[in-house]
């Protein structure tokens, strides 16, 4: 058992408790309807075939064999990182009911579905060990990690530290530590992105994540002439080889817009200069698009035959009007001015040069005096609802939002204040 596990632990439910308390003695349990005499998991108030609440427990045997599976190879949350690649599997229990687990000591390369496979514990806390499932053929497993091992692997690791990074700038600032001020800094290659950059960029929306106190944080190009050029032109020679084309859309690219998109925090791109071709595709990811008058914007891949590969041609399409976006993607131009782009309906704000940087500001300062998490619940609920599903499936996460942010303890003391008050 590690010293700190930081990985997400199992809520214990009243009806669940029994289950709980049985892994951590290393046994597996399953639910049994008393009425019906149904085998039953997860556990559950209620018996799912004849709805009796009269539900008992009874050993498992602990082994089955793989239904399905997926090997997890990238684009998980920092915790996770020092256990890629990992095996996430359905497997089918000897007694026919099914389980979401983890394959471990195994190389991900051999797991199939159909291998016969048999439940061991890792204990994680005090309270609680994880049942996961391994090979029941020994010629199949591999040894499991030292203690010492895994207690330094399950540590939260980030790539590296800010000060180490070499083309970007990272500060956090502002009343409690609110804002967070992430700047592209190469001025003298218009702050074009190039291998290290993603490198950097990825870290630094994933550390920021990881930051209670930070509610906002702003994107920013250094140096007054731009916001970012685009992809550094060192790149592209690399990008003639297949594979190598293709990482650099697939990994580095689609690692970036991931960890700015689900970096929970509201995103401020501040645009000031250029903002073009892989600038314009980082500006798309944020969340909120402040620009300067005098900013010049723009989709230029088209005018060396080829298509914007960091989420431009897929996201300026849900981010304003899609016959004034097809025009900025067909065109090619570089010269739309800020004032065109927000009368074509893509920036939220255009500042006049002399004003920006306070403007800006006052802006910034607005959203960061808001509470991190309530920020955090708008950004997730706004963004379920505009991937054009279900109405209802998005009313019902405001309404779990709202009441999960209702029932947080300085608001429960504020109502307090409100219920003595009306008594009184």
């Amino acid at each position: 058992m590690t010293e700190q596990y930081t990985k997400p632990i199992p809520v214990v439910q009243p009806w669940s408790e029994a289950f709980w308390k049985a892994t951590k003695k290393h046994t597996l349990l399953i639910q049994k309807c008393e009425t019906c005499e149904s085998l039953i998991f997860y556990p559950r108030k209620r018996c799912p075939d004849c709805w009796s609440s009269e539900l008992g427990w009874q050993e498992a045997s602990g082994r089955g064999k793989v239904y399905t599976f997926t090997v997890v190879r990238d684009m998980v949350e920092t915790k996770f990182m020092p256990d890629l690649p990992y095996v996430l599997a359905m497997v089918e229990l000897d007694e026919s009911i099914r389980m979401m687990t983890r394959i471990v000591e195994c190389d991900p390369a051999v797991v199939k579905i159909g291998m016969e496979v048999e439940v061991v514990f890792e204990d994680i806390t005090e309270q609680h060990a994880l049942p996961l499932f391994r090979p029941v053929d020994e010629s199949l497993r591999i040894a499991p990690k030292d203690s010492g091992q895994a207690a330094k692997d399950s540590e939260p690791t980030l790539f590296m530290s800010p000060d180490d990074y070499q083309t970007i700038l990272y500060e956090v600032s502002g009343p409690n530590g609110a804002v967070c001020r992430i700047t592209l800094n190469r001025p003298e290659k218009r702050n074009s992105i190039n291998r290290r950059m993603a490198v950097e960029l990825r870290d630094a929306f994933r550390r920021v994540r990881e930051d209670r106190a930070v509610g906002i944080v702003v994107l920013s190009g250094a140096g007054g002439q731009a916001f970012c050029s685009g992809g550094d032109l060192d790149v592209f020679p690399s990008l003639t080889e297949h594979q190598t084309c293709l990482n650099w859309l697939a990994h580095e690219g689609l690692d970036v817009q991931k960890a700015i998109t689900d970096c929970e925090k509201v995103v401020i791109a501040k645009i000031d200069g250029h903002c073009l071709a892989g600038g314009l595709e980082l500006a798309l990811c944020c969340d909120l698009l402040y620009a300067k008058e005098s900013a010049k914007m723009g989709l230029t891949e088209i005018n060396m035959g080829i298509l914007p590969g960091w989420g431009g041609t897929a996201r300026i399409v849900r981010s304003m009007p899609i016959f004034r976006a097809r025009e900025i993607l067909y065109s090619g131009r570089k010269d739309y001015t800020a004032r065109e782009m927000f009368e074509m309906g893509l920036l939220t704000r255009v500042f006049k040069d002399e004003e920006f940087e306070e403007q800006f500001d006052k802006a910034v300062a607005l959203l960061a005096a808001k509470k991190p998490i309530a920020l955090r619940m708008g950004k997730e609920i706004m963004a379920k609802s505009a991937d054009g599903g279900s109405i209802d499936a998005a009313l019902a996460v405001e309404r779990n939002g709202i009441q999960w942010l209702t029932y947080a303890p300085d608001v429960q003391a504020m109502m307090d204040q409100f219920r003595k008050s009306v008594k009184s």
